[in-house]
């Protein structure tokens, strides 16, 4: 038979009907294979892909000679292709075996299905078992990408996975093998996703790298377990710092990060983490342990748990608990200016009720102050408990909110006991387009039942309460126009006023457990209290006002500008201060304007700005500019001044300098200190399989102002390992305000 197509099930026809039809082949195929399914034959099986596509036992073949021999076994040739449900052979010559119900091909064999593609001279195929064999053999897996080569290839339905024996695999390109790995024997699991490797022997640059009787590596980008990218440097306080992180995915729903660490100067350090996803809970277990830290001759640790819990519909349980060995823990171990700047490790525990408009927060809550220049009398009370209530309810134009709190604070030193504070407001809201008006009246109600500590004495049950009506009027328009500009936009003009008064009260009795003066912004600029805390309640006549502008792109909604400049007006000084502290005698508060400009995708501008009219002197200020033309490029300046305590600076940059180049840096100085607080340089060579990043790093590791320094260096195997750090989650770590956005003053 000459060029032709047949299709047929597993079953030879034997009917006399169907013989008949195939007559005129009996010279080529003695008793005759039917080029048919027998319709007396049970159907041929089928199964599905995973879109869903049917998939035929069925056997296609398509040939240029085919010769039989006997009634057994059948000759194909000449451009043979053999298909199979997702299977395809192509080969020069394939013989069958009807007794078997097997193919044996000849000559130079390409095998395809959905996950590999196999190139060998010989290969056989059992249809019934659904096995294929192959002898030397080279391979391609083109969704990874990656290929190799191996002594003997077996790739079973059954398992579904495919065994190789005498491996050599690589995700690089031909002519370009920067990593092999070579193994005895390796697995592919293609529904786990999974290869496993035994003997394996790793090679970079022709260099052995790494040697391992077991080991197992991803087949796609699914979650599974196996190594992630190790980490190299040397750092002045730990020495040789050698990290090789291995992640278990234990289930679909929680997995374990195991990370060994070597510091050369201190012992081996044991990180883990885990992660946990269950219908109505989540969270996640840190820990740290370094069994004996030979330079500080301890045994030191450090714990992080994180958990939520939802009961029902309404009831949520919260806990948060860090705590570490000693006060030097971050110090000496960590990484970065942001993890050794640590002062307090918050510990709490929330039972939480929320419904439609009210809510219930019980809570136990205390802190472990890890700075030892934080005096006994200045350090964070316990909440043991914490009891919030908070509510709102809306009736057309009127609203009433209640806020409520009951707490017990406790310390070794100071003033401990009980305080209840609790705030009634009743609102009308009367508002059209593009205006507002709100009055609004409130009473605070706040006692104290508290042990004091006077000259070493503590004097039990002392009581005092203050009781203040609050009365406000707050107002504003939005006022729009469109531009002239041929790119169609929308400007707003919106002003604000705010107008707050609250009688006096002498408050100097009462203690102050957790109240603050905050820093004056735009958010300070609309509230109606002075104070952080309900232990002092400042007295005031004052006059809010605000005035934002913004810049909206009409097609796309994109905000191009927001500009927002206000301050405070009292029409009366006035005279309630914290302990140590002096009123504030001043008739306006500091002018304070935000600027955010983003007239392109590729580039923003952020600027804060506070300034005292009476002294025209700068009190605060902050500016960041970010240039982002591509995803893998970006220039950022930065700068943040505070008078009298604070002035810094830095830019960052993350650019390529040339072909799979890229420069990583980021400096940060304190002018006002006239010395670095954090500097980072690296270089970093993105090739086709693989990736190498090295970082010099020096910070400020110490309270005392003493730095440390570290050189870093991270291979990545691409389709090997994953897991690495990228540069722009260095320079988030370590830039104060970065992607900040600012805030606006309308509701």
């Amino acid at each position: 038979m000459v060029g032709t197509h047949a299709v047929f099930s597993h079953n030879w026809v034997r009917t006399a009907a169907l013989l008949t039809a195939c007559l005129p082949l009996q010279n080529l195929f003695a008793q005759g294979i039917c080029l048919a399914v027998d319709p007396l034959l049970p159907a041929p099986n089928t199964q599905s892909t995973a879109d869903g596509t049917a998939l035929s036992d069925e056997i296609e073949i398509l040939f240029g000679q085919m010769a039989v021999s006997g009634v057994e076994s059948a000759e194909f040739s000449e451009n043979v292709e053999i298909s199979y449900q997702d299977r395809r052979f192509t080969t020069e010559r394939a013989f069958y075996d009807r007794t078997e119900n097997t193919f044996e091909f000849d000559g130079r064999v390409t095998y395809t299905d959905s996950e590999l593609r196999v190139f060998s001279e010989d290969a056989y195929f059992d249809s019934d078992n659904g096995e294929v064999s192959f002898g030397e053999s080279g391979f391609e897996m083109p969704s990874r990408p990656a290929r190799g080569s191996a002594s003997a290839i077996e790739i079973s339905d059954l398992t579904d996975s495919v065994a190789l024996r005498n491996v050599r695999f690589t995700t690089c390109p031909m002519q370009q093998e920067a990593w092999l790995l070579m193994a005895d024997d390796v697995e592919f699991d293609i529904e786990a996703g999974v290869g496993t490797a035994r003997g394996m022997k790793l090679r970079f640059r022709g260099m052995p790298l790494i040697y391992a009787p077991y080991f197992t590596f991803p087949l796609n980008d699914d979650r599974k377990s196996g190594f992630l990218v190790p980490s190299f440097s040397e750092r002045d306080r730990t020495g040789l710092y050698v990290a090789v992180p291995y992640y278990f995915n234990l289930a679909p729903n929680y997995d374990l990060l195991l990370e060994p660490r070597l510091l050369s100067k201190r012992g081996v350090q044991l990180s883990s983490r885990f992660r946990y996803l269950m219908p109505r809970s989540e969270g996640q277990f840190d820990f740290e342990a370094l069994p004996q830290d030979s330079d500080a001759d301890r045994r030191r640790s450090y714990v992080n748990l994180q958990h939520k819990t939802a009961f029902g519909e309404n009831w949520e349980l919260v806990a948060g608990m860090q705590e570490v060995s000693d006060d030097a823990y971050f110090e000496d171990l960590g990484n970065s200016l942001s993890i050794t700047s640590q002062t307090h490790l918050n510990r709490f525990l929330d039972l939480g009720y929320f419904a439609p408009n009210w809510s219930l927060l019980t809570r136990l809550q205390n802190y472990q102050t890890i700075d030892s220049f934080i005096a006994a009398e200045d350090r964070p009370y316990e909440r043991v408990p914490q009891v919030v209530f908070d509510g709102a309810w809306n009736k057309r134009l009127v609203s009433f909110t209640a806020n409520t709190e009951l707490v017990n604070f406790d310390r070794n030193v100071g003033t401990t006991g009980w305080r209840f504070d609790s705030t009634q407001e009743l609102s009308v809201e009367f508002a059209r387009a593009g205006m507002y008006l709100t009055p609004a009246v409130a009473w605070r109600q706040t006692n104290y039942w508290v042990d004091e500590d006077q000259s070493g004495v503590t004097i039990s049950d002392k009581r005092y309460s203050r009781g203040l009506p609050i009365t406000s009027l707050d107002t504003g328009l939005v006022l729009e126009r469109s531009t002239r500009s041929k790119n169609k936009s929308i400007q707003t003009l919106e002003p604000r006023l705010l107008y707050v008064n609250v009688p006096f009260e002498d408050q100097a009795m009462l203690p102050v457990f957790d109240t603050i003066m905050p820093d004056f912004n735009l958010i300070q600029l609309f509230r109606k209290y002075q104070f952080v805390g309900p232990d002092r309640i400042s007295d005031t006549d004052q006059l809010s006002l605000g005035i934002t502008t913004r810049l909206i792109d009409a097609a796309t909604g994109q905000e191009k500008l927001i500009a927002t400049v206000g301050q405070t007006r009292y029409l009366s000084p006035p005279r309630v201060s914290l302990p140590d502290t002096m009123p504030n005698e001043s008739s306006a508060s500091d002018y304070v304007a935000e600027v955010s400009v983003n007239m392109r995708q590729s580039w923003n501008f952020d600027v804060g700005y506070q300034w005292n009219s009476e002294t025209d002197l700068t009190a605060r200020a902050e500016t960041r500019f970010e240039y982002r033309p591509k995803g893998d490029r970006l220039f950022g300046l930065g700068y943040r001044f505070r008078r009298d305590s604070l002035e810094q600076g830095d830019i960052s940059l993350v650019w390529p300098v040339a072909d799979k180049w890229r420069l990583i840096g980021r400096y940060s100085y304190s002018l006002l200190e006239k010395e670095p607080l954090e500097q980072f340089l690296g270089w970093e060579y993105d090739a086709c399989c693989w990736r190498l990043r090295v970082v010099g790093r020096q910070y400020v590791s110490r309270r005392t102002g003493e730095t440390d320094s570290a050189i870093s260096v991270q291979l990545e195997l691409k389709g090997l390992s994953n897991g690495s750090t990228s540069p722009e989650e260095l320079l988030d770590r370590g830039i104060l305000g970065y992607r900040r956005m600012p805030g606006t003053i309308n509701q």
